[in-house]
């Protein structure tokens, strides 16, 4: 077993809590990083829940409320966590397009932002005028306590100052909002050549950022990376040679396009891991 501390403290239904979470894997080699080093968040080892006990997916249920925005590859939580209610009923969520549900004993989700469903960087945190749209949903939906954001391909190309500007700006919203945990995510590791290899360098700063300032994250990246092989009982990692360096890339069990750019077995371990997340921030620790 391997020990992921989710180490930001956070105030929630007026206590504060320090989250911490225990993963575990069939991975002698640990949490992912999408090659193997302990990150602060959720992996690809955090995907295993029927280890939560009842009482704390009850718990998110009642207390956890989500604005979560994203482009197209983040449909996949979206998707996985339906995929994981239709197999089991307790794990039961709601997702309002632009609006907060109203669901007693559901997991509610407000996908999007005001009027929109497809967020782009520019809508979210990249620009004042996104800032101010995510402003706007906490502003009128005080009841929100979780708040992420999912990205599309851009780390392929962007540059470490752009990445340095998400990272700014879910810390400017952080200090903004205290009774709101912003959970930071890598994007996902389709890519290959020297965009995989750009978006691999650039996932690697964001978990540093993490791990360097106690954030929360989201390991969209590793979760792509890492397939458990159910004939063998052992996790498989993908990687891909560039310029000598092994570069970590989706499992070619993930290659597809089902739904959101990728399987629906793929979307299904994000749900899991985004169930061991939020059950982590209402307070458990394995």
């Amino acid at each position: 077993m391997h020990i992921t501390v989710l180490g930001q403290l956070q105030r929630l239904t007026g206590a504060l809590f320090l989250i911490i979470a225990s993963c575990g894997g069939s991975d002698p080699s640990g949490p992912g990083g999408e090659g193997g080093t302990d990150s602060y968040g959720v992996d690809h080892t955090c995907t295993d829940i029927s280890v939560i006990p009842g009482v704390w997916i009850e718990s998110v249920q009642e207390d956890i409320r989500v604005h979560y925005a994203h482009t197209s590859h983040g449909e996949q939580l979206i998707l996985g966590l339906e995929q994981i209610e239709s197999d089991d009923p307790s794990f039961d969520m709601e997702v309002g397009y632009s609006e907060l549900p109203q669901a007693p004993g559901a997991l509610c989700i407000y996908d999007g932002q005001e009027g929109e469903t497809y967020i782009t960087p520019e809508l979210f945190w990249e620009t004042p005028e996104g800032m101010d749209m995510t402003r706007e949903v906490l502003d009128n939906n005080p009841s929100i306590n979780v708040c992420m954001w999912g990205w599309c391909t851009q780390l392929d190309y962007y540059d470490q100052s752009q990445v340095q500007v998400y990272l700014d700006a879910l810390s400017a919203l952080e200090a903004e909002y205290p009774n709101v945990t912003f959970v930071y995510m890598t994007g996902n590791a389709q890519a290959e050549g020297a965009e995989g290899y750009n978006r691999y360098m650039r996932n690697t700063q964001i978990r540093e950022y993490c791990e360097n300032n106690n954030k929360l994250l989201f390991d969209f990246a590793d979760l792509d990376c890492w397939w458990y092989n159910p004939s063998t009982s052992q996790w498989e990692h993908s990687v891909y040679s560039w310029q000598g360096v092994q570069v970590p890339s989706e499992h070619s069990q993930f290659h597809g396009d089902e739904a959101g750019h990728t399987t629906y077995q793929s979307c299904e371990q994000k749900g899991r891991a985004l169930w061991w997340l939020l059950a982590g921030v209402a307070g458990w620790s394995s």
